[in-house]
């Protein structure tokens, strides 16, 4: 079985996954389309559906199933290391879209200022296939 493992790097600082220096602590982020129109034309329209909003420690608490505990532990015992999130992509017009919904991109972007759901994220390492 294939994975996909690019470098993360997660802005939406709302979110229960995101780490100090805009990693993702999740194990498994999972991009999607727009959730109104199911299709991408651009960044815009991907959402990042692993996110999950931390109002409370309540929600922290609720994110607990998708940690990634083991890349955690480790960028924390070395400096510089990276924790790379299984990334499942399911943008079919994307660029970096592979069979079986993988991401082959060497690293991603997630962004979504003040996001307080799913469709205030984005994928910004999206490029439209030519």
């Amino acid at each position: 079985m294939s994975t996909s493992n690019p470098v993360v790097k997660c802005t939406v600082e709302q979110c229960t996954h995101h780490m100090p220096g805009n990693q993702c602590g999740a194990a498994k982020i999972s991009v999607y389309n727009n959730e109104t129109t199911g299709t991408s034309q651009t960044s815009a329209d991907t959402c990042c559906k692993s996110f999950h909003h931390r109002k409370t420690i309540g929600d922290m608490v609720g994110a607990l199933h998708n940690a990634n505990w083991g890349g955690v532990i480790t960028a924390g015992l070395y400096d510089g290391k990276q924790i790379t999130p299984n990334v499942e992509c399911f943008v079919a017009n994307c660029k970096f879209w592979e069979t079986g919904n993988y991401c082959h991109a060497n690293s991603i972007t997630v962004t979504g200022r003040n996001a307080a759901k799913t469709a205030d994220t984005d994928c910004e390492t999206y490029v439209p296939k030519s």
